[in-house]
């Protein structure tokens, strides 16, 4: 049986069909990316309280804390920056218990842009709330309907230099105007942009696969951190039940 990946969703007003209303929104390709990695996808609206997550998280075999906007700066202690857009408390509250659990559950778990920063916050860490006041530029923010490129470098530590290239520069899809500033309790920073920004990070534990990366693997054409994240959860998947032959 395939593992089942959790993927956190948007809580946002949509319109298809002639219809306008709130809807649980996800871009389609983290679900091709999960399939295509051999996982079954299913999706996690905002919403539920810590209890919830928990019991959500527990059936699961890995989750996928998706690309989105800025958390609240209150959750990490920080004063909000004029750039900071705060308009998801819902979904702030729901990934930061999704993530918590499944870190305390040993769930693998994946964050992508946001969710790097979400499982950074959910650790103790703290966030940068606009990079380009760091760097003096606009490369980490790309266009603003789409993915621009930098270049990133794994450096050290166990889980992603094992996935994708160590030591050398390589290109990734990004979208994102915050970072991680302080690094939470139990992680470690692997990756970083030439400018500096951390750009992965990761348990030290190898046998935790708790990984976040800045950039958006799903925009690409590198399906390796899915393959990653589907293989160690195959480790929690349900071994299938034998057949069971008619008359025995």
């Amino acid at each position: 049986m395939a593992p089942t990946i959790g993927i956190t969703t948007y809580h946002t007003h949509a319109a298809w069909r002639g219809w306008t209303e709130d809807g649980a929104l996800l871009p389609w390709r983290y679900v091709t990316a999960i399939r295509d990695s051999g996982g079954r996808p299913v999706l996690l609206p905002p919403g539920g309280d810590p209890a919830e997550a928990e019991a959500t998280v527990a059936v699961l075999d890995g989750v996928v804390i998706a690309g989105g906007g800025d958390i609240d700066p209150a959750i990490y202690g920080a004063a909000k920056h004029p750039r900071t857009n705060v308009n998801a408390p819902d979904r702030d509250a729901w990934e930061l218990a999704v993530a918590d659990a499944a870190i305390r559950l040993n769930v693998p778990v994946l964050g992508i842009c946001r969710g790097m920063q979400v499982v950074n916050v959910a650790c103790g860490g703290t966030l940068h709330q606009h990079v380009p006041d760091l760097v003096g530029h606009e490369e980490h923010t790309g266009p603003a309907d789409g993915f621009g490129l930098h270049r990133v470098r794994v450096t050290s530590g166990n889980t992603v230099i094992g996935i994708l290239p160590g030591g050398e520069f390589f290109e990734v899809p990004t979208h994102h105007h915050q970072a991680v500033d302080r690094v939470g309790d139990g992680l470690i920073a692997v990756a970083w942009a030439n400018d500096g920004i951390v750009e992965a990070i990761e348990s030290p534990n190898p046998a935790e696969f708790v990984v976040g990366v800045q950039w958006h693997p799903e925009q690409g054409d590198d399906p390796r951190l899915f393959e990653a994240l589907v293989a160690a959860a195959e480790t929690r998947s349900p071994e299938p039940l034998p057949t069971v032959l008619a008359g025995a």
